[in-house]
């Protein structure tokens, strides 16, 4: 395995942030609440705008070299009373990738981005999903809770485990 290096999409990486997302979307949906059908319509423009270009939400991707092969999203709150907040979201990694620790390191810089500007960072992962869970567990996050049935493919439908981590502040 080579080096993995982690950096920022901006909006110029639209097309290559498609491809994994849509890549993601079809191999994992039951990881996700966006699905392939919805996301395969929208345009380059419109995933071009979607993707921060300043303030402290942030797409990072990991690349092994040129080649990218995992990603995740911090988002703040928008609501006033919430600002205090954010959310991870859209982590993976692909399959060639896994045990390999490239979800850990985007998690990490997603944590390490997070602590600059939010008191508490939530995440949502799949039950079926043990490798994440894992991962997450081993980097302080803690469960608040199971969303029964908060995913639904086709007649499936999957639990999440609702978990959060806290940054110290002062």
């Amino acid at each position: 395995m080579s080096a993995i290096s982690i950096r920022t999409f901006d909006p110029s990486d639209a097309q290559i942030l498609q491809n994994l997302r849509l890549e993601a979307l079809a191999g994992s949906p039951e990881a996700f609440l966006s699905s392939f059908e919805e996301e395969a319509t929208l345009s380059l423009e419109t995933v071009r705008d979607r993707i921060p270009s300043s303030g402290p939400n942030a797409i990072f991707g990991a690349y092994s070299g040129e080649q990218l092969v995992g990603m995740a999203g911090f988002a703040v709150y928008d609501r006033m009373k919430a600002r205090h907040k954010g959310v991870m979201w859209g982590v993976y990694v692909k399959p060639e990738w896994r045990r390999q620790k490239v979800g850990q390191a985007l998690v990490r810089q997603v944590i390490d981005h997070a602590s600059r500007h939010v008191i508490v960072l939530e995440a949502a992962v799949s039950l079926v999903n043990e490798g994440a869970r894992r991962t997450y567990h081993g980097l302080g996050f803690k469960p608040y809770g199971i969303e029964r049935k908060a995913i639904r493919v086709g007649d499936n439908f999957y639990d999440e485990e609702l978990l959060y981590l806290e940054f110290p502040k002062g």
